[in-house]
């Protein structure tokens, strides 16, 4: 689409010329290079928006000429899902960054441009190389440029769609929200790069605090979203599965995190101005690496997240290896003129273990980043291959411990001297904290590893609330730190508690009969329930004492993954959640079937059944299928107590590609009637009659399911909440200077 295409390369031209008039004016201090420069930076942000609203209305007017609209949408996906369709694939979410980069932009011409020019100069250089990328491979390039075969001009009748796992509410959250988290990271990136050209080491922190917090709390945010949207969605069950897309967003934030802790040491003290500008540097280039592990196609076979095998390759190590390559040589550069870390006078202070919790961090992050990129390097020796889940999970056991023994004493630590000023605090903290623990354990808790962070992530609780309640009553906004440090313990006691001490069973299910599972509940599979869009549920029957509920879990047949899908059923509840979900599905296999022909009137016998076609119903709208043909009969049932007269109604319909047809029972025998095919110009019906082999009992559909007793998972998600609340408030504190 040349209008699309034509507002792109306006925009890299606008964002050209910006870029270098912001050079000029840091250069020569004119006031018509800023000029020029911010015009320059309008136009490209204009270019930009026009891209956006020309992608949405080509998305919304179906225009499947366009490859990006062909290979995301289809005319059957709802007005919803299509608004998250413009960042489901590579060129959506680099136009996406952009537009928060426009947004971004804006701010810091407003607030730091005139005085530091070269903040808007090397954020307009990141600028720059996304809007190369998109002139690379741009969300308009017409589907006869993608694909050589196609011919120009043609125009598929439909759209390939959205990837089912997509066609989620959460879809329309979490990636924006990441990417609104991702883009900031250039902002401190860009102030820092600034810092060390001007070597203004202590002025930029200033400017950088509530970037670093904002980028700190989206990037927080988005990771809590992802894995509130895999536990719901995906029916293994989990929330965090290491995969290398999971720790491609986790690293970034980490690093951040980190820079946060650092920068409040530096405001105190002047101490750490290498290591602040060092993770400023690697938080970005994080993001960077992460953008080209998960769209560069090296992680295809690791990852369900990653996008497909790309052209974009070059380009995307271009993106980190000049970021990264710039980045080292101002650091190195500049790195004599800066201060050495400055440290406090003894080593039982706050500063020690506020660094520690640093450490802490910084070395997950950093192991995180080596592990996640081993497909990499592991190519290069033979057979790429990923690190295991169970790695991660041993290497996160100690830095658990760390983290909370650093977060649990700092508040309570003096600046500058080795003074615990707060020793009531802690004493009463670690009372209440083992007393806890032991009621854990009297309850089950029994493994070693497990008691020891419960205890810890309670003592963390109670000396961080302590410090809440007392920030409360002064300065409200100087509690958000501590209530994110009590939201992350939170975290980590519903960790332990979801995931090592979770128990599930595998339960089959026959059709119409309650059976009991070894935790108490009964659940019957009652039938499927047909949906309108193909994404059909199992009804379920779940009695837990007294109450008995219903539990639809989502279980049916995908063309686009040509596999079957499952979402689960979750039961949240504030002392476990209950965790159903489908794992396969056998249909009743009948010892005897028989097929009859009926034409308009007709009737015959088998057996006790008397069979008569009345007539076809056709366009009568129902659950399973916008347009269902139902054959009426009649069938008389002769038993002992007479003959008995039904109507049924067996129905047909057009679903997905596949004639679909369903089993009516015939009351009172144990047959069930279908229809094979119909003829409607011959008013013709072709039934099988399906019934049990002699001897046999009635057969049944049977659904296999997984249960799963989540113990106190409420406590992670609670925890997730007041550790972004935390961060939340952290932001609305203006004081640079932390609290004495």
């Amino acid at each position: 689409m040349i209008s699309g295409i034509l507002s792109i390369s306006l925009a890299f031209i606008a964002a050209a010329v910006s870029t270098a008039a912001y050079w000029l004016y840091y250069q020569e201090k004119d006031e018509r290079f800023l000029r020029l420069a911010n015009t320059g930076f309008s136009f490209m942000g204009i270019g930009v928006i026009i891209a956006s609203a020309l992608l949405y209305f080509n998305i919304f007017t179906h225009n499947f000429q366009l490859n990006y609209v062909y290979s995301y949408t289809s005319s059957q996906l709802s007005t919803y899902y299509l608004i998250s369709t413009f960042w489901a694939g590579q060129e959506g979410t680099f136009l996406l960054w952009l537009v928060f980069a426009t947004v971004y932009g804006m701010i810091l011409i407003s607030t730091v441009t005139r005085q530091k020019p070269l903040v808007m100069f090397y954020f307009m250089l990141v600028n720059l190389f996304l809007l190369l990328i998109l002139m690379k491979k741009s969300p308009f390039a017409y589907i006869w440029h993608t694909h050589a075969e196609v011919p120009v001009g043609f125009t598929p009748a439909d759209g390939a769609g959205l990837n089912p796992l997509l066609e989620n509410p959460w879809m329309i959250i979490h990636p924006p929200v990441m990417f609104i988290g991702y883009s900031a990271t250039a902002v401190g990136f860009a102030m820092a790069l600034n810092a060390m050209t001007i070597r203004d080491f202590y002025g930029w922190i200033r400017d950088a605090r509530p970037w670093v917090i904002f980028s700190t709390l989206m990037l927080g945010a988005g990771i809590i979203l992802g894995g509130y949207w895999s536990y719901v969605t995906l029916g293994w069950g989990g929330y965090w599965a290491w995969d290398p897309v999971e720790n491609a967003s986790l690293v970034p934030w980490l690093f951040t995190a980190v820079l946060l802790h650092g920068l409040i040491i530096q405001q105190r003290q002047r101490g750490l101005v290498r290591t602040n500008l060092f993770l400023a540097g690697m938080s970005f280039i994080a993001v960077l690496w992460g953008s080209f592990l998960t769209r560069s196609g090296v992680l295809g076979d690791f990852s369900v997240h990653s996008f497909a095998e790309t052209d974009l390759n070059l380009y995307l190590v271009a993106f980190v290896t000049f970021f990264a390559g710039l980045f080292l040589y101002l650091f190195f550069k500049t790195f004599r003129y800066m201060e050495g870390n400055k440290f406090a006078e003894g080593l039982f202070s706050r500063e020690t273990f506020i660094l520690i919790g640093m450490l802490t961090l910084l070395f997950t992050g950093i192991i995180v980043f080596i592990a996640t990129s081993s497909p990499i390097y592991t190519r290069l020796l033979g057979q790429p291959s990923n690190v295991s889940t169970s790695f991660y999970n041993t290497i996160s056991q100690p830095v658990a411990i760390f983290l909370l023994l650093s977060m649990a004493l700092a508040p309570l630590l003096a600046w500058r001297v080795a003074r615990l000023r707060e020793w009531n605090v802690i004493l009463v903290s670690a009372g209440l904290a083992l007393v806890i623990t032991v009621v854990a354990v009297l309850l089950g808790m029994n493994q070693p590893m497990s008691v020891l962070l419960t205890f810890l992530a309670l003592f963390t609780i109670f000396t961080n609330g302590w410090v809440i309640f007392r920030y409360l009553r002064k300065v409200p906004v100087k509690a958000g730190a501590y209530l994110a440090h009590a939201g992350l313990a939170f975290m980590i006691i519903g960790i332990i508690t979801s995931s090592w001490y979770d128990t599930s069973e595998k339960v089959t299910l026959p059709a119409g009969e309650f059976v009991r599972t070894r935790f108490g509940y009964e659940v019957e599979f009652v039938n499927f329930v047909r949906k309108p869009d193909g994404k059909d549920r199992v009804k379920l029957l779940v009695k837990q004492g007294n109450r008995v509920y219903e539990a639809e879990p989502q279980f049916y047949y995908s063309d686009y993954t040509k596999s079957y899908m499952i979402s689960p059923h979750v039961q949240v509840g504030l002392k476990k959640d209950i965790y159903i979900s489908p794992i396969s599905f056998m249909p009743a296999k009948f010892g005897n079937s028989r097929k009859i022909s009926l034409t308009h009137g007709e009737t015959q016998t088998i057996d006790n059944l008397i069979i008569t076609f009345n007539r076809f119903i056709v366009g009568e709208h129902s659950t399973s299928a916008p347009m269902t043909v139902k054959a009426e009969l009649t069938v008389s049932v002769t038993g002992e107590d007479g003959a008995h007269e039904y109507t049924l109604q067996p129905a047909m319909w057009y679903e997905n590609g596949k004639l679909q047809s369903d089993r009516v029972d015939i009351p009172g025998t144990p047959y069930k009637v279908q229809i094979e095919s119909l003829d409607a110009s011959s008013h013709r019906v072709n039934l099988v009659l399906h019934a049990p082999a002699p001897g046999q009992q009635e057969p049944r559909d049977i659904l296999a399911i997984e249960v799963s007793e989540k113990p106190l998972i409420s406590v992670l998600w609670i925890g997730s909440i007041l550790l972004l609340l935390g961060i939340a408030v952290s932001l609305l504190d203006r004081n640079v200077h932390p609290e004495e």
